[in-house]
């Protein structure tokens, strides 16, 4: 019996000392996560050989309230005259050759018809069908349309975007997910190793109970640090 409590006594103790450190390293991974979805990211695409378009995801330089974007990208990033908002969707181009293009703008969703050549909007309107009137007047096919979310199923991304992407994601789990999951399964592997020193010297059921609850946690951070490399690598791919 006194053993028990010799043992109750001595895990009590180490649960106070090191439960709130444990409880706040163990909420970083996910603070980081959640941090990691509010930074600012960007990559870029191949559009046509007038402009590449530069995908916010999400982005501060997003011009409406949806931080995820689409914005017509020249080397220096110099502004296209007439175009003053990022794009919600833009038409995907039929070929390269081809210098206009459809979009709706983020800053008031209005809709545009753009010369990329000449830098000049054709129309610009809230009317969608008058827009697309100028459009199809110009003998185009009707436009399909990529946006922020689709658009590395339905553009090339540059090699250059592509390598600093992996980069940037890779770096974000090394110093923001991978470092906290080690240090919490590192604690609780130690905990794990006292309770079962304590286990020897008492023989006490309850310390052995205590040694089997600090390293189940192991397992499941080692899990939680897989999933999101696996999630990186899905996200990349």
């Amino acid at each position: 019996m006194k053993s028990i409590q010799r043992a109750s006594r001595w895990i009590m103790k180490k649960i106070h000392s090191w439960g709130p450190l444990v409880l706040f390293i163990g909420l970083l991974p996910s603070l980081a996560l959640a941090l990691a979805g509010i930074g600012e990211r960007s990559s870029f695409f191949h559009y046509n050989n007038f402009t590449s378009i530069e995908r916010g995801h999400p982005s501060d330089f997003c011009s409406g309230s949806n931080k995820w974007c689409l914005a017509l990208y020249k080397e220096g990033y110099r502004n296209l005259k007439g175009i003053d908002s990022t794009f919600d969707q833009l038409n995907i181009p039929s070929d390269s050759a081809t210098p206009y293009l459809i979009g709706q703008r983020s800053l008031d969703n209005s809709w545009l018809v753009y010369d990329l050549e000449k830098e000049q909007v054709l129309i610009a309107d809230t009317e969608y069908q008058k827009v697309i009137d100028v459009w199809n007047s110009l003998g185009l096919a009707q436009p399909t349309y990529v946006n922020a979310r689709n658009t590395r199923q339905l553009l090339t991304e540059t090699k250059d975007s592509k390598a600093l992407r992996w980069k940037r994601d890779l770096q974000m789990y090394l110093f923001l997910s991978l470092f906290p999951f080690t240090l919490v399964a590192v604690i609780f592997w130690y905990l794990n190793r006292k309770t079962k020193q304590q286990y020897k010297k008492t023989k006490s059921k309850v310390s052995l109970l205590f040694s089997y609850m600090f390293i189940a946690p192991v397992f499941v951070i080692i899990y939680m640090a897989i999933s999101s490399l696996i999630a990186i690598f899905r996200q990349n791919w």
